[in-house]
C-alpha cells in the first residue's frame, strides 16, 4: 500500500548487508525515503539464501505479500482499521469489567479513609501529621511492590499477580477493621499497599494486549474512570457507613468485592505481551504472525527502566504524575476534614462534596474515552496537548476556589474544573501505552504509576498536614489551616505538572514511531537469527 505523508507509516524493518547491527528505526522525517516496495520476506529470503536455508517457494510468495502497515499520527485509521467503527465489545467486555471493578474496589476503599479521617483521628486522638501517615503507609509498600511489580508483570502470568495482589489489600481492609490501635491500622494500610502495588503494572498491560490501539483510548480511559466511579461509592455508601456503622464496618464492607473478584480474574485468559499491536501488523498474514510470536527472553529490570526513562515522552508525563498527583490526592485527602472544620459540615453531608467531585470526574473521564480515540486521528502530539490544556483548569479553578467563601460555590468550581480536566486524561493514559515497549509495558505503568502514589498518595497528604499543623501553631483556625495549605500545591505543583504535560506534547508522535519501528526491528531481526541459526546448525 502507497504510503501517505503524515497518516501511515509503512514499517518494513530490515538488517544491514553484511552486518548483524540493527538499522537505526526510521522517523517521521524520513518517511518519504521509505521503499513502499520493501518488505519483511524479502529480507527474511535473502537472510536464509545468504545461511543456505532453502525456503519453500509458496511459504516466500505468502511472505512476499506481507506488509507491515502501523498507524502513527495522523489519519483517520489505525491499522487499517476505521477507529469511528472499531467497537470493544468485538473483541470482549469481560476483561475490561473485571478489571474495571477491581479498580473501582480499590478507590473505594482509599475514599473510605478520606471520609473516615476525622472520626479515626478522633478515636485514636492523634494530629493532623499523625494521621496524614496513613497514606504514606499505604504508599511505602506499594511503592516497593510497585516496581518490582512491573518487572514481574513483563516476565509471568500477570493474571495471578493481580489476582494475589486483590486477595492481599481485601485481607488488608479486613484487617484496618479490627485495628486496636493506630499502629495496628498503620499497619493494616501497608498491607494494603502491597497489594495494591500490583494494580497499575498488571491492569494496563493486559488491558494493551487484549486491545488494539484504534481502541485503546476507550478501553483505558473507561478502566481510568473506575478511580472515578469508585469514589463515588467510597464517598456516599462509604460515608453513610461510616456515619450509621462507624469506620470499621466501612472498612470490612469495602475489602469483601475485592476477594470475590480477585478470585475470579484468575479465569481470565492471560494475552501474550504485545499481542494486539502485533495483531494489528499481521491480521491479513498467518505466517507472519507465526514469525513473530513472542520469544522466551524477558526484559531486566533496570534495563527497562533505563529504556523508559531515555524515551521523553514518558519522562516527561511520569514527572507531570508526580506533579499534578501531589496536588490533586492531597486536597482529595483533606477535603472532607477541610468542608467538616471550615464549614461545619457533618460526616454525611462532607462525603457528599466528595461525591459530586468523583462523580464529575467519573463523566469527564467516561466520555473522554471515545475522544481520546477520535484524536488519535490529529496525532499523538495533538493528544498529548489535548491533556495538558484540559489540566489547566485545575491550575487556575482550584486556587480560586479555595477562595471563595461559600462551600456550595467553591464545591461547583472544582467539580467542574475536575470534570474538564478529566475528559483529557484518557488521551494522555493511552500516550504512554503508544510510547512504551510492548515488552516493559507493565514496567512503564509500573514507574508511571509509583510517581503518583508517592507524591500524591504519600508524600502530599503529610505535606499538606505538617504545614496545617505549622499554621495552627500560629494561631491560624484548622480551617483555614487547611485551606492554606491546599491553596499553595495546587498554584505551585499542579503548574509544574502542567508545563511537563505542554512538554511531552512536542515529542509524543516521534517517540510512538520510534517504538513501533523499534519493536518490529526486534521481532523480526530476533527471529531471523533464530531461523538462520537453526539453519546454520542443521547444515553443519
Amino acid at each position: 500500500m502507497p504510503s501517505k505523508a503524515g497518516s501511515r507509516y509503512p514499517f518494513a524493518p530490515t538488517t544491514n548487508r553484511g552486518s548483524t547491527r540493527r538499522r537505526n528505526p526510521p522517523v517521521p522525517e524520513d518517511r518519504d525515503r521509505i521503499d513502499d516496495e520493501s518488505s519483511l520476506a524479502e529480507d527474511l529470503a535473502e537472510a536464509a539464501a545468504r545461511e543456505g536455508l532453502d525456503l519453500q517457494s509458496e511459504q516466500a510468495q505468502e511472505l512476499s505479500e506481507a506488509h507491515v502497515q502501523v498507524e502513527v499520527a495522523g489519519g483517520k485509521e489505525v491499522s487499517g482499521l476505521d477507529i469511528t467503527k472499531a467497537k470493544i465489545r468485538d473483541y470482549g467486555l469481560r476483561p475490561l469489567a473485571i478489571l474495571f471493578i477491581l479498580n473501582a474496589v480499590d478507590e473505594f476503599d482509599r475514599s473510605v479513609l478520606a471520609v473516615a479521617l476525622e472520626p479515626i483521628r478522633e478515636y485514636f486522638e492523634v494530629s493532623d501529621t499523625v494521621v496524614s501517615l496513613l497514606p504514606l503507609a499505604f504508599v511505602f509498600l506499594a511503592g516497593v511492590i510497585g516496581v518490582p511489580a512491573g518487572t514481574w508483570a513483563d516476565r509471568w502470568v500477570r493474571k495471578y499477580i493481580l489476582a494475589g495482589g486483590a486477595i492481599v489489600w481485601a485481607g488488608a481492609g479486613f484487617m484496618a477493621a479490627a485495628a486496636q490501635n493506630f499502629f495496628q491500622l498503620f499497619a493494616s494500610r501497608m498491607l494494603l499497599g502491597a497489594g495494591q502495588g500490583t494494580i497499575g503494572p498488571t491492569h494496563l498491560s493486559l488491558l494493551s494486549d487484549y486491545y488494539p490501539v484504534e481502541i485503546r483510548g476507550r478501553v483505558l480511559g473507561y478502566h481510568r474512570s473506575a478511580n472515578p466511579f469508585g469514589q463515588i461509592l467510597g464517598a456516599v455508601i462509604g460515608g453513610f457507613i461510616v456515619a450509621i456503622l462507624g469506620w470499621r464496618w466501612a472498612f470490612a464492607i469495602a475489602a469483601l468485592p475485592g476477594l470475590v473478584f480477585g478470585i475470579y480474574a484468575l479465569w481470565l485468559r492471560e494475552p501474550k505481551r504485545g499481542e494486539s499491536d502485533l495483531d494489528a501488523a499481521t491480521s491479513a498474514n498467518p505466517i507472519l504472525a507465526e514469525f513473530l510470536k513472542e520469544p522466551e527472553e524477558k526484559a531486566k529490570f533496570f534495563a527497562s527502566l533505563k529504556v523508559i526513562f531515555k524515551i521523553p515522552t514518558l519522562r516527561s508525563l511520569i514527572i507531570a504524575n508526580s506533579s499534578v498527583g501531589f496536588a490533586l490526592v492531597g486536597v482529595i485527602f483533606w477535603l472532607p476534614g477541610l468542608f467538616e472544620r471550615r464549614y461545619g459540615f457533618t460526616t454525611k453531608q462532607a462525603s457528599l462534596v466528595l461525591g459530586i467531585l468523583a462523580f464529575a470526574t467519573f463523566i469527564g473521564t467516561w466520555y473522554g474515552s471515545p475522544k481520546a480515540d477520535r484524536n488519535v486521528g490529529q496525532g499523538f502530539n495533538f493528544m498529548t496537548r489535548y491533556g495538558a490544556k484540559s489540566v489547566m483548569w485545575v491550575t487556575i479553578a482550584w486556587p480560586l476556589a479555595f477562595l471563595i467563601p461559600n462551600p456550595w460555590v467553591t464545591t461547583a468550581l472544582m467539580a467542574i474544573s475536575a470534570g474538564v480536566a478529566s475528559y483529557g486524561i484518557p488521551g494522555l493514559v493511552a500516550v504512554v501505552a503508544a510510547s512504551a515497549p510492548p515488552r516493559i509495558r507493565s514496567q512503564a505503568f509500573a514507574a508511571f504509576g509509583l510517581a503518583l502514589a508517592v507524591c500524591g498518595a504519600a508524600v502530599a497528604p503529610l505535606i499538606i498536614g505538617v504545614v496545617s499543623d505549622v499554621l495552627q501553631g500560629w494561631n491560624v483556625n484548622s480551617g483555614d489551616s487547611l485551606r492554606l495549605a491546599m491553596l499553595a500545591s495546587t498554584v505551585v505543583v499542579v503548574g509544574i505538572g502542567n508545563w511537563f504535560i505542554f512538554r511531552a506534547s512536542d515529542t509524543a508522535a516521534d517517540d510512538v514511531n520510534r517504538t513501533i519501528a523499534d519493536f518490529l526491528n526486534e521481532m523480526t531481526q530476533g527471529k531471523a537469527a533464530s531461523v538462520t541459526s537453526s539453519a546454520a546448525e542443521g547444515t553443519s
